[in-house]
């Protein structure tokens, strides 16, 4: 087998903010070879294009300690502070250099940047409605990022998925990947890798999600490096029939979540009702349907859509002004109720990083949402949180390369990485599995609401059973009929892996904290577990699982006093 190579410095796998703020930050500290691949697109077809682009910026005029305080309240107390902290205060510091590269946020007559509340915080504001050239939105700051990149030189290499990661002498060493159109194999030969390819949605009915299949997660696993916080599922809600990326937004001004009985339950169950925080809703929904009063369910949102929520959605950019002219050409009319579902949305735990965004294998770094920072999800901090992570870890690895000599891979171990990662293709046959098959196994697993809602130790424990029996028995008849069905292949492999790192993480931990809630054990513990839950691969392929307490005495925010209101 002829496997095509390549050499640079440092090779990020993932082209979204994080992954192109990591190759920027990394190309201005020295690094002379930065490769960006990507399985898609070069920065236009991820996550990050798709989104509205809000983001929150913490400005001069703000105080920082109080917006920490918000992000480690929000996120349960689980944040790792002193990268928050360096994120937020560095990130004026951002805004400045997007607006030297052209990118405008919206300004008021008297010069005043233009900020909305995030939902989910009580003092944080956000930016929306960023530009760029002809472009709005997310899709406006990643162009932005990628013209960046490529006046500086980044080598770019499109539709070519990352399979493995090789070692050499206790370091990482570069990475294999397969063209997605040929199934070609290519060695990657790096000093350093960064991964920035976001998180896991399972392939979940949440919109904008479809390509993030926890391959970074299983990337670092595979190399025995720890993962955090992998027991936290955001699951949002929004149309079975169509994409809908507002709910936030419809919910905040005017709109009402309605039960089978059409009234609006949310009251019943959050001061703050409809406007409450996303996992708020989704167990609120979980309960009216164990009390009969669903499915289905039904988002009103009436006058509001065409007063507020409408013109809001239409002016953000990304992917919904698009979307809801589709919706008016197909004459739905959103003015009317619309039927609502829970959504799978996005798995929010990570590889396990220090200050410099390194994890546990000397070189392998990791940025964004593959980085275990918090595990919450919130309105403008995930943008941020990835830009600013980009940033840092590009500079670490910058550092890094400067202290570290050469890391050649072992051509022996790349040939055999790259015919097990082509084994499947055309091997069809009695017996054999489509992708798509196991995927669907998987999901009817995974989105059961006692396994990703109102968590139970029986539906958890079910649920991990049937996830090993499908990656004990159904892995190894899969089969590719051509290169994207291998694709699919091995994105089904990663998001088994992911499901049962976030099974076995649910079940470790014994208490209920944002969008974890277990059955068994519906309270707060901080006594026990104020710590962050982490996994890592067994030199015998087990899964090791430990708890490390969380230093919040050396942090500056601290909980509560037990028993005092927060």
């Amino acid at each position: 087998m002829e496997i095509e190579r390549a050499e640079t410095d440092l090779l990020i796998v993932g082209s979204g903010f994080a992954g192109l703020w990591a190759a920027i930050s990394a190309r201005d500290a020295g690094v002379e070879r930065v490769a960006v691949v990507d399985k898609a697109s070069i920065a236009m077809s991820s996550q990050s294009r798709l989104c509205a682009g809000a983001t929150i910026y913490c400005l001069s005029e703000d105080d920082g300690q109080v917006w920490l305080r918000d992000i480690v309240e929000a996120n349960g107390f689980l944040s790792r502070q002193p990268l928050v902290e360096e994120i937020l205060m560095t990130s004026g510091e951002r805004l400045r250099k997007l607006e030297e590269w052209g990118v405008r946020y919206p300004k008021s007559p008297a010069g005043e940047y233009m900020r909305i509340p995030s939902r989910g915080f009580q003092h944080l504001k956000m930016m929306v409605m960023p530009r760029f050239r002809d472009r709005v939105g997310g899709s406006a700051v990643v162009d932005a990022l990628r013209r960046r990149a490529i006046r500086g030189g980044i080598r770019r290499h499109p539709r070519m998925l990352v399979t493995d990661l090789l070692q050499r002498d206790g370091r990482v060493a570069g990475a294999l990947a397969l063209d997605r159109s040929t199934a070609q194999p290519k060695l990657f030969a790096a000093r350093a890798v960064l991964l920035a390819t976001a998180d896991c949605s399972f392939r979940g009915n949440y919109v904008c999600t479809d390509g993030t299949t926890g391959d970074g997660f299983r990337l670092a696993y595979d190399q025995g490096v720890r993962l955090s916080n992998m027991e936290f599922l955001c699951t949002n809600t929004g149309s079975p029939r169509f994409g809908f990326e507002g709910t936030g937004v419809a919910l905040k001004w005017g709109g009402r979540l309605l039960n089978a009985q059409h009234e609006s339950f949310m009251e019943s169950y959050h001061p703050d009702a409809n406007a409450a925080e996303i996992h708020e809703l989704v167990q609120a929904m979980a309960r009216e349907v164990r009390a009969g009063n669903g499915p289905p369910f039904h988002v009103e949102m009436g006058d509001a859509w065409q007063s507020r929520i409408g013109p809001a959605l239409r002016g953000i950019g990304g992917f919904m002004p698009v979307n809801l002219a589709k919706l008016d050409e197909l004459g739905i009319d959103l003015e009317q109720p619309q039927e609502w579902v829970p959504a799978v949305q996005s798995l929010r735990g990570g590889v396990r990083v220090g200050p410099d965004g390194q994890s546990d294998l000397p070189g392998l770094f990791a940025a964004g949402l593959t980085e275990a920072l918090d595990p919450g999800l919130f309105n403008g901090w995930s943008t941020m949180r990835a830009m600013g992570s980009g940033e840092r870890s590009g500079r670490g690895a910058a550092a890094y390369l400067a202290a570290s000599g050469p890391a050649l891979p072992r051509s022996d171990e790349a040939l055999e990485l790259a015919h097990r990662a082509t084994a499947p293709l055309g091997q069809s046959g009695s017996g054999s599995l489509r992708p798509d098959d196991v995927i669907e196994r998987m999901q009817r697993v995974m989105f059961r609401p006692d396994v990703g809602i109102l968590k139970t130790h029986e539906g958890l424990e079910q649920a991990l059973a049937e996830t090993l029996e499908l990656r004990n028995s159904a892995v190894p008849k899969l089969a590719a009929e051509d290169a994207h069905e291998l694709v699919k292949l091995h994105e089904a492999r990663n998001m088994l892996a992911s499901a049962e790192m976030y099974l076995r993480a649910s079940l470790t931990r014994c208490e209920s904290r944002s969008s974890h809630f277990r059955e068994e054990h519906p309270e707060t513990d901080n006594d026990r577990w104020l710590a962050w839950v982490n996994l890592r691969r067994s030199v015998d392929d087990g899964m090791v699982i430990e708890t490390e307490k969380i230093p919040i005495g050396d942090y500056p925010i601290q909980p509560p006093p037990a028993g005092a209101s927060q």
